[in-house]
């Protein structure tokens, strides 16, 4: 990783198409402008990152008659074969495109006149008759690393806006799966969340406990890789941090309700606050919200979480 090279551990070309790497790092860009409000950052640093991202997004896309489609992609789940419109990859670069198209308003230039129909017609992968986003094409759960969440976690960590039949849908469908998965790297510590969202505490509960509770290793409770319940066999690789960012997501903004965008902080409380039973809020004492210190509070069953400057 030295010259940047994106890699992977076993033989096999997954990581060559695993397109959604740039697409978070170009979303992670625009998550930390709207966070710190750095308009000077975002000329000089942020603007060449995820405009060059939305150009290599219109560069990978193919318009057919279902719009434009993103084909032979690698989404979460490092498969071996490929598949057409990865859900993950997919959203993600919807939401890139239309950061692209805000962030450059604000800056006063101008962006490619396609991005905009791009990230209005990209196809998501829904099936119309359950609701439901699925992963890629034609996906089923028997496939391999079909229990995978990668569109559960999609709309989670990108915040993308879909309708809320779909994404209790998504959620409830990622949950059904969850004992087939749980144990996995780095989305288990996400299934808690699913399930607060649509309203299942109880099991909200039990997924913290075992997509990451399990994971911690004494003495300091570093997150593994796996958990070493579900799979005994592998090696002990701790701290893994995608465990542990996951977690970390999950309870700033999953639990929360917050979601990061160019307005004023107060409407980053844009979801009820849900929690696993048990649990009555979520408080952070100290958060940076554009240079001034904050808190967040989150409480259960209130309409909004808040943001309280000191």
């Amino acid at each position: 990783m030295r010259y940047g090279d994106e890699a992977t551990p076993d033989e096999g070309d997954a990581s060559a198409v695993e397109h959604h790497v740039s697409i978070d790092v170009a979303h992670a860009f625009a998550q930390y402008v709207h966070a710190t409000g750095d308009l000077d950052y975002a000329s000089r640093r942020a603007w060449p990152v995820i405009s060059a991202v939305a150009n290599w997004i219109e560069s990978r896309t193919t318009e057919t008659g279902r719009g434009y489609e993103i084909q032979r992609v690698t989404g979460i789940a490092e498969k071996e074969r490929p598949e057409n419109n990865s859900a993950f990859t997919n959203i993600g670069a919807i939401v890139v495109l239309r950061e692209a198209l805000a962030l450059a308003e604000r800056l006063g230039t101008h962006p490619a006149p396609s991005w905009s129909e791009i990230a209005r017609r990209l196809v998501v992968p829904l099936d119309r008759r359950s609701s439901i986003i699925r992963n890629y094409d034609g996906h089923r759960a028997s496939d391999e690393k079909g229990e995978t969440p990668d569109a559960a976690a999609a709309l989670l960590l990108f915040g993308y806006d879909t309708p809320p039949k779909v994404e209790t849908a998504t959620y409830r469908r990622a949950i059904e799966l969850a004992d087939a998965y749980v144990g996995s790297p780095m989305l288990s510590a996400l299934l808690g969340v699913f399930a607060a969202r649509i309203g299942e505490r109880e099991q909200a509960l039990d997924l913290f406990e075992r997509g990451y509770a399990e994971f911690a290793l004494d003495p300091f409770d570093a997150p593994d890789e796996y958990s070493s319940k579900v799979f005994p066999e592998k090696a002990r690789a701790a701290p893994f941090a995608a465990n542990l960012g996951g977690f970390l997501l999950g309870l700033l903004y999953g639990l929360t309700g917050v979601r990061l965008g160019p307005g004023a902080p107060d409407a980053w409380c844009a979801n009820r606050p849900l929690m696993p039973a048990g649990w009555r809020a979520i408080e952070v004492e100290r958060i940076w919200v554009r240079g001034k210190p904050a808190r967040l509070l989150a409480v259960h069953g209130k309409e909004r979480a808040s943001i309280e400057f000191d």
